[in-house]
């Protein structure tokens, strides 16, 4: 069984993210048996880095809130999900703060020679979703993050879904789209069950 962690980065449960990721999931669950850890990070409590460093020396951040759920599905998870609007070109302030959060998995691996993720292959899918038409830019710095986050907790992309104009063209109105991310979906889940076998 392949387990998902799905974080949704939007203020809207329901809104255009939402959507995206329900499509994501239905074809993960049709590619095979799936266990789904959904967190809506807007619901959470979570606080931002303090630049401490204490992370560098003890491996675990000091803060003690809602994120330590989300760090107990990172290190469990064979395949990790995130969508996010993009605000003033970049991510959603709380899919950020999560990310940044993440801080004593770089500690761990650059600054404590300790691999939490070592010899497990996981993959990933970003969803982007952009309110204006596509402009140069609108994406890319939001992709720069993530990737670097995949670097630290050993995540595998099988893809990114950007969908830009979203204002106009809602998620619902976009059978093409709901079509392709099914198709991650399932990719999502036999890229991490081949991860656990």
């Amino acid at each position: 069984m392949t387990t998902v962690l799905a974080l949704l980065g939007s203020p809207r449960p329901d809104g255009n993210n939402g959507r995206a990721m329900e499509a994501v999931l239905r074809g993960a669950a049709a590619a095979g048996k799936l266990e789904v850890r959904k967190m809506l990070l807007n619901q959470l409590t979570i606080k931002p880095c303090q630049g401490c460093h204490r992370c560098l020396h003890t491996g675990r951040c000091v803060i003690r809130d809602d994120m330590d759920a989300v760090y107990d599905g990172l290190l469990t998870m064979d395949a990790f999900l995130l969508a996010a609007p993009i605000y003033f070109s970049g991510l959603s302030a709380q899919a950020k703060v999560m990310i940044d959060r993440c801080q004593p998995f770089w500690a761990a691996r650059f600054a404590r020679k300790t691999d939490l993720f070592s010899g497990r292959k996981r993959s990933g899918l970003l969803i982007l979703t952009g309110g204006q038409p596509a402009y140069d830019g609108q994406f890319s710095g939001s992709q720069a993050v993530v990737k670097l986050l995949y670097k630290m907790i050993g995540v595998q992309s099988v893809g990114d879904f950007l969908a830009a104009d979203i204002e106009a063209r809602p998620m619902a109105q976009r059978p093409t789209d709901l079509a392709e991310l099914f198709s991650l979906g399932q990719r999502l889940n036999r890229d991490g069950a081949s991860a656990v076998e």
